[in-house]
């Protein structure tokens, strides 16, 4: 009753600031109905919920955190995809979710932006009626999206969100004609030269970008099964690879009709990415170039707000999006020589990451192993808070509700 009423309301309201838009001759006060139609769709069932950490390996620190209270719209940091997404229901579960929210978003910006052109250039015909009942069909789906309670992320609640991914999906489908997703594939990390290795540095980039590009189809095949509405007809896959060392995009690949952007900033900003996915390999490298072609503010500014894009990171890209990089440094596995004037683990120390899950920091490819290596540098105060990441586990975030929780698939055989 509460959410019938309000959306009541709030269609009330839209209609009175039309009309007040026509009595005045002004469009501009219409442009108001999408500041009140926020207030309304984030007060109907919208409580606040609790951050909640379902992993045993989430370590504290007693130091202070740093003061950044950012949160990605919806992010998913992982060790290895095979094991952490390809066999992890839940996970899969969540991505769909993240990905059809997005698109609901934008759905809704595109509409809203419709009806204020149309106000705007005729405004003696006040607002669209049927673009209006389009929009109020969309604030329920919002809402009913909002209601999902992710701390007991069970199969009962995993078979409600992917229900309603599929009705809104339908509704997207129905609406537009065709659901598109775009996929920016980021490979940086995987690029990186190894000092050790027989092979030349061109033959080394040559099998790099082979080994992306078979990653990045693994990520697509596994999109348009999650996000393929009736049959595939209905669904534009999009996707090109962008290196962060140089501002390449190479790959290209989609519909004839498909537009691609011409640099790495139109990437992450005008053609309005779905997903961001960020490969591992060596995190020094990453984030040096991310550093070097001043990308972090962009990838930031993509992946946050109401709309943001899908951030998924794996490995490296699990440990840039996290408060601390120099989690990067405990093992010692990734080789920091390959960043110039950089070439010890102590230059990294404090580096800053994404933050998108406030001083949360990451570490992937935990085991049994790690355990007293990570106590150790926690306590020794190397970093605040740290996720701990075994192969099988998913931190999945969301940031409208402030709330990060793992999942887990079946454990890797030994």
């Amino acid at each position: 009753e509460e959410a019938t009423t309000m959306r009541q309301t709030t269609a009330a309201i839209r209609t009175l600031l039309f009309y007040a838009a026509l009595l005045s001759h002004s469009p501009a006060a219409a442009f108001s109905f999408n500041s009140v139609r926020n207030q309304q769709r984030n007060s109907i069932h919208h409580a606040s919920v609790e951050s909640v950490e379902t992993s045993s390996d989430l370590v504290e620190s007693s130091s202070t955190p740093s003061s950044n209270s950012r949160w990605a719209t919806n992010a998913l940091l992982f060790s290895s995809w095979a094991d952490g997404i390809v066999t992890n229901h839940a996970a899969k579960s969540f991505l769909r979710y993240s990905i059809v929210n997005k698109l609901l978003q934008d759905h809704v910006v595109d509409k809203e932006d419709g009806l204020e052109t149309s106000v705007k250039f005729s405004p003696c015909n006040g607002p669209d009626v049927e673009k209006l009942n389009n929009l109020e069909a969309a604030d329920i789906l919002s809402d009913r999206g909002k209601q999902f309670a992710f701390d007991a992320f069970d199969a009962a609640v995993r078979n409600e969100v992917d229900s309603w991914s599929k009705e809104t999906l339908q509704y997207i489908s129905t609406e537009t004609g065709e659901v598109t997703v775009k996929l920016l594939y980021i490979p940086t990390a995987m690029y990186a030269l190894n000092p050790q290795s027989s092979n030349t540095p061109g033959k080394q980039r040559q099998r790099a970008r082979a080994d992306g590009k078979k990653r990045r189809t693994q990520v697509l095949n596994l999109l348009e099964t999650l996000i393929s509405v009736d049959s595939s007809e209905n669904l534009s896959l999009q996707t090109i690879t962008l290196d962060l060392d140089d501002d390449s995009l190479k790959q290209p690949e989609g519909p004839h009709n498909s537009q691609f952007p011409k640099d790495g900033k139109e990437a992450l900003s005008t053609w309005n990415p779905t997903v961001i996915y960020v490969e591992g390999g060596n995190t020094f490298w990453l984030q040096h170039c991310i550093d070097k072609g001043q990308y972090s503010q962009l990838i930031i500014d993509a992946c946050t707000g109401e709309s943001g894009a899908v951030y998924c990171g794996k490995s490296a890209g699990a440990i840039v999006a996290g408060d601390d990089v120099s989690t990067a440094t405990w093992k010692g596995w990734d080789d920091p020589s390959v960043v110039p004037n950089r070439e010890t683990y102590d230059d990294w120390i404090g580096t800053r990451g994404f933050q998108f899950s406030e001083s949360l920091s990451f570490f992937p490819h935990m085991s049994d192993d790690w355990i007293e290596l990570v106590n150790d540098k926690v306590k020794g105060k190397e970093a605040n808070s740290t996720c701990c990441l075994r192969e099988e586990e998913v931190c999945c975030i969301t940031g409208e509700r402030k709330q990060r929780f793992v999942v887990s698939g079946a454990a890797p055989e030994c």
